[in-house]
């Protein structure tokens, strides 16, 4: 079994690029018919395959993709802000405020002094001594003034410590959040691609069986006119005109919501021509290369592979997070140390001169001694969360084996299904070309020409939904393998 999925592996990887092979159009159908239905027709453009192209539009236009972008510079914007909390802080401070009333102390100068001033008074005889009155200052200040630069600097902080090492992490998390779209966008571009690609197709596949269904009318009416069948051939063949081009009415339709959404994702006008790559219509082997270099991948190599998908980074960014949580709460005894200088002039009024000028220098302390042990309930919180993110490591790293062989086995499925479908539309197409030559020569049926090209078109049908189906598989097996070079 592990040789089967390492071969399926190889299949995979070398032919993930290429469309599955299709059935040789049919002589009798017109070179001009698909114009009005099928992909639009048009050079290939200069320097590579127009799907390689139009995915890296798609990578540099879509607009949910931008909108993760700006995610992204946020938390690189996020870290320049953590690492500019250890720079000094400066600020300008400016307080000036006007009061009356509120709080204020009686100061009894009159009651102190007027009495040694009235002895003074009269061992003078003189009036050099006059009474006061008693003095009330209030508390609120009127009329005063103070200016100043502050300048901060953290000495001790863990806080801003963890801040740094969070912001750190959520770069990383972020683009890995990025990537993960990226590779998701790239699979549906991909498998919208190959939708409108299936749709064109179907729409070839109808026209071509209604220039079928047309020629046979054109026989009915030439055997009616000659006596050697009934009027009823020419209705029946007239009916199968009329179903024909029904579904060609409907594959067209599924061209053009094809083409919208695929325009849709690369952020373009919904009406936007779709080019064909040409390429996607080469043939396959019948079988995978055995003893390709893919194809002797060790589990080693597989599983290095898997684990270097964005889901692992981000998870890991993730639990460092945590384990950075875990530190900075037991560090909560370390206190917090700031230190200050602040220059400049208060008092009553603005005059900015050396009676107001002053300056201070100091440092503060922080230091929390006793929360209700909430700190240490705080670790064990960070603790449970480290356990946890390794409980999501280890389910991670089974969604992914499982989402491997998953992948393998619905693209070996696939593959083989085609090769069946390739038979079916060889045998019915063989059959239809002798039914027809029979009913020509009046020796079948009109019945069982009816029933050999009703067959015809559903086994091409079924041929290019199991293309289409390969190609999701596949598309679906470059995204789980993560193998996408951006």
């Amino acid at each position: 079994m592990p040789k089967l999925s390492f071969l399926l592996f190889a299949l995979a990887a070398l032919y993930t690029q290429q469309l599955i092979a299709q059935p040789p159009a049919r002589s009798s159908a017109p070179s001009n018919a698909a114009s009005a239905s099928s992909p639009v027709q048009q050079p290939l453009p200069p320097g590579g395959e127009i799907l390689d192209r139009y995915i890296r539009l798609g990578l540099d236009s879509n607009l949910a993709l931008h909108q993760r972008n700006f995610d992204w510079q946020k938390a690189r914007i996020g870290l320049q802000r953590a690492r500019a909390q250890f720079y000094p802080q400066l600020a300008l401070n400016s307080q000036y405020t006007l009061a009356d009333g509120g709080r204020s102390i009686g100061i009894p100068i009159g009651d102190l002094l007027n009495g040694v001033y009235s002895s003074l008074n009269q061992l003078t005889n003189s009036n050099k001594f006059p009474r006061v009155s008693n003095e009330s200052v209030q508390f609120l200040p009127n009329n005063y003034q103070d200016s100043k630069l502050e300048v901060t600097l953290p000495l001790i902080n863990t806080d801003l410590l963890h801040n740094k090492e969070v912001s750190r992490e959520s770069i990383t998390s972020s683009q890995a959040d990025r990537d993960i779209y990226r590779r998701d966008l790239v699979r549906s571009i991909r498998q919208a691609y190959y939708q409108y690609l299936q749709a064109g197709k179907a729409a070839d596949i109808y026209l071509s069986a209604l220039t079928l269904v047309k020629e046979n009318r054109r026989v009915s009416e030439k055997l009616v006119e000659n006596n050697m069948a009934t009027r009823e051939t020419v209705l029946r063949s007239q009916s199968q005109v009329s179903q024909v081009e029904s579904s060609l009415i409907e594959a067209g339709n599924n061209v053009r919501n094809a083409a919208a959404y695929f325009n849709f994702l690369l952020n373009r006008p919904l009406d936007e021509p779709v080019l064909v790559d040409p390429t996607i219509m080469t043939d396959i082997p019948d079988a995978p290369i055995a003893g390709g270099a893919d194809a002797t991948r060790s589990h080693t190599d597989v599983d290095i592979l898997l684990f270097s998908r964005e889901e692992f980074t981000r998870l890991s960014s993730w639990q460092r997070i945590q384990q950075s949580n875990l530190h900075w709460n037991k560090n909560y005894w370390v206190p917090r140390l700031n230190a200050f200088y602040d220059v400049g002039f208060q008092g009553y009024g603005y005059h900015f001169d050396g009676s107001q000028f002053y300056q201070m220098a100091g440092v503060q302390m922080v230091w929390s001694l006793f929360k209700g042990n909430d700190n240490k309930y705080k670790i064990r919180q960070a603790e449970i969360d480290i356990a946890s993110v390794g409980d999501q490591y280890r389910q991670l790293a089974q969604q992914v084996s499982l989402e491997s062989t998953t992948a393998l086995n619905n693209y070996s499925s696939a593959a083989e299904a085609l090769h069946s479908l390739s038979d079916e539309v060889a045998s019915s197409r063989e059959a239809y070309r002798l039914s027809e030559k029979r009913f020509k020569e009046g020796q079948a049926l009109q019945v069982e020409l009816i029933d050999a090209r009703s067959q015809m078109t559903s086994a091409e049908i079924r041929y290019s939904l199991g293309r289409l189906a390969v190609l999701n598989r596949a598309a679906d097996l470059e995204r789980v393998m993560a193998t996408y070079k951006f």
